[in-house]
């Protein structure tokens, strides 16, 4: 039977849970001290050491970790693999205290507490917040090469 593949696979791979625990420590660090390999191989469920070493090993050599003054740390390569997640994480807090805003304006405007001309303030401020998710979502998509572009734009004509 073959390994499940794609993106849903690959986040709940053991590589991407080892480095998303060292990810979510604070500072994106951890502590060399003896004995943490082990524990986190025990912690993240590994099988054998042999699986948890070519992990990490792998995360090292590709600088998504490093070992620097007595800590290892997630690199900004690292912290790349993340960018979706953290992305979404953000954009839904936003929303739920922008809906939580909403209906403490709506309320206000009825009780008369706050001026008719604030509705247009608080629609020019989601319309930055939107702009902003806007643009960092465009960073964020696969960058196509200029052929696959075109040949895109064949498929789509058809």
């Amino acid at each position: 039977m073959s390994k499940p593949r794609g993106i849903s696979a690959d986040i709940q791979s053991p590589r991407t849970k080892l480095l998303y625990f060292i990810y979510s420590a604070p500072n994106s660090k951890i502590k060399a001290e003896p004995g943490i390999k082990s524990n986190l191989s025990s912690a993240l469920g590994y099988k054998s050491d042999g699986h948890f070493h070519y992990d990490w090993n792998y995360l090292i050599s590709a600088g998504m970790i490093e070992e620097k003054q007595g800590y290892y740390l997630v690199t900004a390569e690292g912290k790349k693999e993340f960018t979706l997640q953290s992305t979404a994480s953000i954009s839904n807090s936003i929303m739920i205290f922008m809906g939580i805003a909403i209906v403490v304006f709506t309320f206000s405007l009825e009780l008369k507490i706050v001026p008719i001309i604030s509705v247009a303030f608080f629609g020019i401020v989601l319309i930055v917040i939107g702009f902003s998710f806007l643009l960092l979502n465009k960073s964020n998509k696969p960058q196509l090469p200029p052929e696959a572009k075109v040949m895109l734009k064949e498929l789509n004509r058809h």
